[in-house]
């Protein structure tokens, strides 16, 4: 039954009320909608950041007191409300440049962050991928511009479905204002999409296959709240499948190695091995990420073997996120990031450390 902007709109108040278990007055929500969600000053960046970084935002009260507002769970995924809406309608009265019925799109609490856009068997994934940049252009930011909340898109034409994010298309363009970026944008961003692929990296490519596996609820749950990567580029990265594989099997390792003290033996350590060009250094960052919010993990030391690496690797973690990680110069700031502790003594949770091996001789 949701099929314009007005049932969109509607419905996402009553999933945002149920998430936070909170009823908005008309007033409220006016407010929270106009000022956060439909902001007409914000576009894909401010309101992927709203997604990926700032999901928990304030609610001015009526009565003047102030109160956290989720948009997305993301400790407790399964709490969120996945919804699935087909042909949804913007027209040139929503001031759209052309009428659009879109496909099919994903709500989760209320908002649209998964969109895919479906052909025929026989017809190109490519005509299916233009459609959708043609849709960023043309209506995507009408009405109330909810759909540039998507955070990813899905292409299929039957027999062949890939996934990519909502910035894909700018991927690897360092001047978007010069000719060449221009077409480098046009003809080179379509790379960029992704196969699906079971944890034996054998890729999934029919949608009927595709769908049962990467649209579990679990599964893109977990995709959207911690397999993505908001760089401080502002650009959106999601993980390929082999990455996403390989940082739950590190994470997996950890929490057996804790549970059975493992620690120190083999059981407790691992190798993942990964092409050149296969994205290893997002891959590490993803996991050390997820490991240093883990409540008996301290701190995670990111270990490299030659100097020229460290600088490389901490030059990659700033651009996945600004101030990420820490680095050293030395045994003795190394040691003092080591024994950082609080004011009760205790290890002092800090940022991801990046070191190169340095030796103690006793």
């Amino acid at each position: 039954t949701i099929h314009k902007d007005k049932d969109l709109i509607e419905n996402l108040r009553l999933q945002l009320e149920k998430l936070n278990d909170y009823q908005f007055t008309n007033d409220e929500w006016n407010r929270f909608f106009g000022e956060v969600l439909a902001n007409s000053k914000d576009g894909i960046v401010e309101k992927t950041r709203l997604i990926q970084e700032d999901h928990v935002q304030v609610l001015r009260r009526d009565n003047g007191e102030s109160k956290n507002i989720m948009l997305i769970d993301k400790k407790c995924i399964h709490n969120n409300k996945v919804q699935v809406i087909n042909q949804y309608v913007v027209s040139t009265e929503d001031g759209a440049k052309h009428d659009n019925r879109y496909d099919v799109t994903i709500l989760v609490n209320g908002l649209p962050l998964i969109h895919i856009e479906l052909k025929r068997r026989g017809v190109p994934i490519r005509e299916a991928f233009n459609q959708i940049n043609r849709y960023q252009r043309d209506s995507f930011w009408a009405a109330s511009g909810l759909y540039e909340f998507v955070q990813i898109f899905v292409i299929s034409n039957g027999t062949n479905t890939k996934y990519y994010s909502n910035s894909t298309r700018f991927n690897h363009i360092k001047d978007a204002n010069s000719q060449k970026a221009k077409k480098e944008k046009t003809s080179n961003s379509f790379e960029f999409t992704s196969f699906w692929a079971d944890a034996n990296n054998r890729i999934i490519p029919d949608l009927v296959d595709f769908t049962k596996t990467f649209f579990a609820k679990h599964t893109i749950l977990n995709i959207l709240t911690r397999y993505c990567v908001f760089t401080a580029e502002n650009m959106l990265l999601v993980m390929r499948p082999y990455q996403i594989v390989a940082t739950e099997r590190i994470l997996n390792r950890i929490e057996i190695a804790n549970n059975y003290k493992k620690y120190g033996h083999v059981a407790g350590g691992g190798y993942i091995w990964h092409t050149t060009g296969s994205g290893k250094t997002l891959t590490s960052f993803k996991t050390a990420q997820l490991a240093s919010k883990l409540d008996y993990i301290d701190k995670v030391l990111f270990v490299v073997d030659r100097k020229d690496l460290d600088y490389q690797t901490m030059k990659e973690y700033d651009r996945f996120e600004k101030g990420a990680a820490n680095s050293n110069t030395s045994t003795k700031i190394l040691q003092n990031q080591l024994e950082d502790k609080d004011k009760n003594g205790n290890p002092k949770k800090c940022k991801i450390i990046i070191t190169i091996l340095y030796f103690w001789i006793i």
